[in-house]
């Protein structure tokens, strides 16, 4: 086994990349194992080469003083090269490769991100293989696992290499160009690019990074003749950026980036209008990458296409879809303030308001990446009624303003304030004002706000309560020293007096924004404020807020009293593993009825954790203990072990306590659900005498409630459950009563050719003729009236 290991210092204190290449055999097959680590997150990217070929590139955020040679081994080539204050290195594979992440903990959260998605990892990993030795052919004579090898020290490499020479930079080839290329298009200094581009194909035509070189032409170019921007606009044609999209998918056909270009090409035949082009690559994207964001986009510029052309209604059909199915944030957030912009010019003004709340909720930082085309949002909210929802916007603008917007403040506070005071919301329209009022003494709308503070100066409740808190505020903006603390205090407790519990968690970053000897006190009125909301919360079932104070506030499921509420709302907002751990926690309790109940919510949560196993290790012990305390075990969790053991495909387990449920629950509605499973799986095994028994059940069921959920799938396998029993005359009375009902036209055709045929084998040739004369009239031609009509030709 071979290892190289390189330790770099720089001044102040030790900084260590290590590069370890550990190579080895395994059933007479080669390999090697390439370890990148260092104490700081380091961002690696993959470079697509033709063939299937990849290369890697490593970047650092430090200057590595030491001087690196590159390095040429069986199984990979290594460059260094400091560019732009960044230290790179080049990881060129010569046979089979594969990038990985090691530092990922599975156990640490419940979503693990895929390998795409990370950017940055402190220990990185390549696998490099001619073919890969831990196949299923493995040798079964004698032990075979792997061995580690540690008793070679880890050498140390000072300012010289392995052969004692200094070490040194490469001056790097075409990497130079790719890092330039890559900051000058994020400084988006589009004219270099461009030429900085066809200098590095013209000097290295052969170049690894081609793919990812012209990639950036293109979109320099696609975002140039969008925004219209000189000079490129003006050297560049539609067609040119058309004519080398298809080039480029032409040569790099196995490229991951063929998504964006498909985008660009989208993009650029929507601009000429030639939509047989547009459909063609649209439908490239939406059938072969159906889930990227390049395909999210090309429908949304596609839908705006629409839009621009009078066909609405279609183009927000669109958007509904891609804010529905992305998987991206700001892909969903865009095509949803599309929604709230289509939604006010069709005058759904509550429809837009919904669409918003969802980004506001979900993403508010989407609305800063425009904040001038946030801004004309707010007052088209505020023109057509939504005061209050503008004045939000306008909050979120005001509390993230940059340096360079700083003049925009004035009007954002003036307009936040009017639309508060129209939308009624007093305190927040009076803060506002005052603070206009406090940072622009002579602006240009201080008689107008002036005025307003009058105004609402009549709305605002006088007590003495209220004018100690006003002082409070006072006191507060006017110091910043312990004065202001002490305000910031007296304000909480006063708060806690008159129970405004949500106030306090507002007054959050005041009060742990100073003080050492005070922080902790000062955490517990957030604490306290917090565990009296939660409570209230879960027993109203506003789960969204209890869980949100939950979670940020530092609260322990101990502090609540109202256990059970709090469980409910882990679960109704799919915290199953919190609700699984408070459930454990409180099923160790020695009070059996507790036990109980706590036994039932383990099996709960374990159920929506897809732990099957672990319900139905659980469900002896419940049925154990529910004979002992006498107590009958809740439906819901039937439910749960019942479908527990289905998804285990234990199915005589699962009807065996599914009989205990109809005995106890047999008006229960969400035992549909698992009738409908049992009678797919009797059908599966065409045991019609169970399938006939689960769709009774079904039918009376859903009689009672007067709801056909499964009509007439289920009526459609009775039927042929009894007809493959010969009961031919209780098919036709079950065809007979379908028939009767108001189902979609779709299924008339079904219901007639099954009449008809149960008629014919029933020797009732003129009711069979007639029905099968009535099917072939359907207008809805399909495989059934064509049957009927096969039929008719016997009479």
């Amino acid at each position: 086994m071979k290892k190289l290991l390189l330790l770099f210092t720089i001044s102040i204190h030790i900084f260590a990349l290590d590069i370890y290449l550990n190579s080895a055999k395994e059933n007479n097959l080669s390999y090697a194992v390439l370890h990148i680590i260092d104490n700081e997150p380091i961002k690696c990217r993959t470079i697509s080469q033709a063939l299937d070929k990849k290369s890697y590139i490593c970047s650092f955020e430090k200057i590595i003083k030491n001087r690196l040679t590159a390095k040429k081994l069986d199984f990979v080539n290594i460059d260094f090269l400091e560019k732009n204050n960044k230290f790179y290195v080049n990881i060129e594979p010569k046979y089979n490769s594969k990038l990985l992440r090691v530092d990922e903990k599975l156990y640490d959260k419940k979503e693990v991100n895929g390998d795409r998605a990370v950017k940055k990892s402190k220990h990185w990993m390549v696998l490099l293989y001619k073919k890969l030795p831990f196949g299923k052919n493995l040798s079964k004579e004698g032990i075979n696992f792997p061995i580690t090898f540690d008793k070679y020290l880890k050498p140390y490499i000072g300012s010289v290499d392995l052969n004692g020479a200094p070490i040194s930079y490469v001056k790097s080839r075409d990497i130079n160009y790719y890092v330039d290329i890559e900051k000058e298009f994020q400084d988006k200094d589009y004219d270099v690019v461009i030429k900085d581009v066809d200098r590095a194909l013209k000097q290295y035509p052969n170049s690894i990074f081609k793919s990812d070189l012209l990639l950036y032409k293109l979109k320099t170019i696609d975002i140039c003749i969008e925004k219209n921007i000189s000079p490129i606009s003006d050297e560049y044609t539609n067609n040119d950026l058309l004519k080398l999209g298809k080039m480029w998918i032409r040569e790099f056909s196995s490229n991951e980036g063929i998504p964006q270009v498909l985008l660009i090409l989208v993009k650029g035949y929507l601009r000429v209008q030639s939509s047989s082009d547009v459909n063609y690559f649209l439908d490239i994207l939406i059938s072969e990458h159906k889930d990227s964001i390049y395909t999210k986009k090309a429908i949304l510029y596609f839908a705006d296409s629409l839009y621009s052309k009078n066909d609405k209604n279609r183009a927000m059909k669109l958007y509904e879809d891609v804010l529905y199915s992305a998987n991206d944030l700001d892909i969903a957030s865009l095509a949803a303030i599309k929604l709230v912009n289509s939604k006010i010019n069709t005058g759904k003004t509550q429809e837009a308001k919904r669409y918003l709340v969802k980004v506001l909720n979900a993403n508010k930082k989407f609305l800063l990446k425009d904040t001038e085309a946030t801004s004309r949002l707010a007052v088209k909210l505020a023109a057509n009624g939504l005061e209050r929802i503008a004045a939000n916007l306008n909050d979120l603008l005001l509390e993230n303003l940059k340096k360079g917007e700083q003049d925009q403040r004035e009007l954002l506070l003036k307009q936040a304030g009017d639309w508060y005071a129209k939308a009624g919301k007093v305190k927040k329209a009076y803060a506002r004002y005052k603070e206009y009022k406090k940072d622009y003494k002579e602006g240009l709308y201080i008689n107008e706000v002036n005025k307003a503070i009058d105004r609402l100066f009549f709305k605002i409740d006088e007590n003495n309560e209220t004018k100690l808190i006003n002082y409070y505020d006072v006191l507060i903006s006017k110091y910043n020293n312990d004065i202001k603390d002490k305000a910031i205090i007296e304000k909480a407790k006063l708060l806690m007096k008159q129970k405004k519990y949500k106030k306090i968690i507002k007054m959050k970053k005041l009060l742990t924004s100073f003080g050492d000897t005070n922080s902790s006190k000062n955490n517990n009125y957030i604490k306290e404020a917090s565990i009296k909301l939660i409570d209230n919360y879960v027993q109203k079932k506003n789960c969204q807020k209890a869980i949100n104070l939950y979670e940020n506030n530092g609260i322990d499921f101990n502090d609540i009293d109202n256990k059970r509420y709090l469980f409910e709302c882990f679960i109704i907002t799919s915290r199953y593993k919190k609700a699984y751990n408070l459930a454990k926690a409180q099923s160790q309790s020695k009070n059996l009825n507790k036990k109980f109940l706590w036994l039932e919510n383990m099996i709960i949560s374990q159920n929506k954790l897809q732990n099957f196993d672990g319900v139905i290790k659980l469900k002896d012990d419940l049925f154990n203990l529910s004979a002992v305390v006498k107590k009958q075990i809740s439906a819901p969790v039937y439910r749960a072990i019942i479908n527990s053991l289905m998804f285990k495909k234990l199915y005589n387990q699962s009807l065996s306590i599914l009989y205990k449920l109809e005995k106890l629950y047999p008006k229960d509605i969400k035992n549909l659900e698992l009738y409908y499973r049992v009678i797919n799986y009797a059908n599966s095994k065409r045991d019609d005498l169970l399938l006939i028994k689960y769709a009774k059940k079904i039918l009376k069921l859903q009689k009672g409630y007067k709801v056909n959920f499964y009509t007439p799938k289920v009526n459609f396998m009775y039927i042929d459950a009894l007809k493959r029993l010969s009961r031919l005359q209780e098919a036709k009375k079950l065809a007979e009563e379908l028939k009767n009902l108001k189902l979609e036209e779709k299924y008339n055709s079904r219901i007639l050719y099954i009449l008809g045929e149960l008629n014919l084998k029933l020797k009732n040739d003129k009711k069979a003729k007639e029905y099968f004369m009535e099917c072939s009239k359907e207008k809805s031609k399909d495989s059934w009236t064509s049957l009927c009509e096969e039929s008719l030709k016997i009479f």
